[in-house]
């Protein structure tokens, strides 16, 4: 069977994309092979940007036209908020499938970490993450440890029950961040022209400074071996992401007065302004020589994808990044690059080090190459594609004229139905006793002014019959008589 799938894309498509965007490009890209596939995005999308295969429909997604996007197409894709914006997908019986492969109420504690609590974003969050696991058909994570996690979550919401236990592993689908299939090509310039750089030893940070990472190990690190190797150079690729609803974070300008404070700024650290466009990426990725990132011990590292690490496979550079996540343990396996321990300025001071020297620095590719075909975005959407061509409604979920419900535990939907109906029926008594008791009310009135219109028209009789029958009515009469025949 042939679906049709809406992509709601919950971050803006345009030429310069943040992850999430990215993301949903790729998996339209990979979805329009078999399907019909409508790729809707927060902004309306530029003329300029053509879509990634020509019989993909790009589009805005708004309020006046959700009902009839959800309309025309059998499978919804969606991702945070969403729900929350459009509420009448709870009500769709359409498959829904909710994209939870950024735990975003984890990024939302780390943000918040130390400072003034902000409860009623943090509840926010985490309702939105339970509206989307309580109301989906099937879920998409990014690694095993993010499977595992929700899961446990599915199962604190009741939704691995007695209907959904033999297929919930089936329902819940590892579909990671990708890379492009064929290998970064030179396109135009990068960050050596623009930079200047020529002959120097690039680290290359690619992607946003957010408050969940390190870059004040890394910008230390730099300032003792560019003492010893004054070719060693560290260029933080995002500064402003975007997306105009996202701010710099405090960490970044932390990072800026480090570098700052060490004499580095606009020397051997360097912060690219803006965001590079999505189709220029690859230039600068192939003018770097390592990929760095750096991260803290939170439960946020213990569940994120560091989705920049596969922008530094894609161009086949050795990485140097910070333990704890997937990541960094699929790194180690593959022997990729380099991965320490957190917040260990020592260790980054070796680990440039030794990439630095060429020998070393050979060592690495073969296990760049090795673990970038693991990550090829024709790889990690097949489960994607295989989930579209058989996807059904969760077993759990039946659809009533109040939109989805969820069969309660030991309960048959059919009892659930009548107990529904009976709802309804009594919502009906109690409706057309009101009416009953409303159009009673109007009777009584009417039937007092008719009773006050009865004795106005009496009065009006009797004094008529009293001016008729007085001595001036009488000795007036000739006169009435003479008028009349005048």
């Amino acid at each position: 069977m042939t679906h049709s799938i809406l992509i709601l894309c919950p971050d803006v498509i345009t030429e310069r994309m943040a992850g999430p965007a990215i993301r949903y490009w790729e998996f339209a890209s990979a979805l329009a092979t078999r399907f019909e596939v409508t790729l809707a995005a927060v902004n309306a999308t530029s003329p300029t940007l053509k879509s990634p295969l020509p019989h993909i429909h790009l589009t805005q997604h708004t309020p006046e036209n959700i009902d009839q996007l959800i309309e025309q197409h059998d499978i919804i894709l969606f991702q945070g908020y969403i729900l929350d914006t459009y509420p009448m997908l709870r009500q769709s019986n359409k498959v829904l499938i909710a994209d939870l492969y950024d735990p975003i109420p984890l990024e939302g504690l780390e943000l918040h970490n130390g400072l003034e609590v902000d409860w009623e974003r943090l509840h926010k969050q985490v309702n939105m993450l339970n509206d989307q696991l309580r109301w989906a058909d099937y879920f998409l994570c990014a690694s095993e440890r993010q499977r595992d996690l929700w899961l446990g979550h599915l199962l604190a919401l009741k939704r691995v029950n007695p209907a959904t236990y033999n297929e919930m592993q089936q329902r819940i689908l590892t579909v990671p961040f990708g890379l492009p299939n064929t290998p970064a090509q030179r396109t135009g310039i990068g960050l050596r022209q623009q930079f200047d750089k020529e002959g120097k030893f690039i680290l290359l940070w690619g992607g946003g400074i957010w408050e969940w990472f390190d870059p004040l190990t890394v910008i230390r690190a730099v300032h003792r071996v560019s003492q010893l190797y004054t070719d060693v150079c560290l260029v933080f690729l995002g500064t402003k992401h975007p997306n105009p609803g996202i701010d710099i974070m405090p960490m970044q300008h932390r990072a800026e007065e480090l570098a700052k404070e060490l004499g580095l700024h606009g020397k051997q650290v360097i912060f690219q302004p803006g965001w590079v466009p999505y189709d220029m990426l690859q230039n600068y990725l192939l003018d770097s020589n390592v990929g760095v990132t750096a991260h803290f011990d939170t439960l946020e590292t213990y569940f994120s994808f560091r989705t920049r690490i596969l922008h530094y496979l894609w161009a086949g550079k050795p990485i140097i990044t910070t333990r704890g996540d997937v990541l960094a343990d699929a790194i180690i396996e593959a022997k990729a690059g380099i991965v320490l321990d957190y917040e260990d300025e020592d260790a980054w001071v070796e680990a440039i080090e030794k990439l630095h020297h060429p020998i070393y620095y050979a060592s690495y590719l073969q296990g760049v190459k090795t673990l970038a075909k693991h990550y090829l975005w024709s790889n990690v959407t097949e489960p994607l594609i295989e989930l579209c061509q058989h996807a059904t409604p969760a077993p759990d979920m039946y659809f009533t004229t109040h939109g989805r419900q969820l069969i309660a535990l030991g309960h048959d939907p059919y009892q659930i139905e009548l107990q529904q109906l009976n709802h309804n029926l009594q919502q009906a008594h109690q409706q057309t006793q009101q009416v009953h008791e409303q159009l009673l009310t109007e009777y009584q009135n009417l039937h007092l002014e008719h009773q006050q219109v009865e004795r106005e028209l009496q009065e009006l009789k009797t004094y008529l019959d009293r001016i008729e029958h007085s001595n001036s009515w009488r000795l007036t009469a000739p006169l009435r008589a003479f008028r009349r025949f005048w």
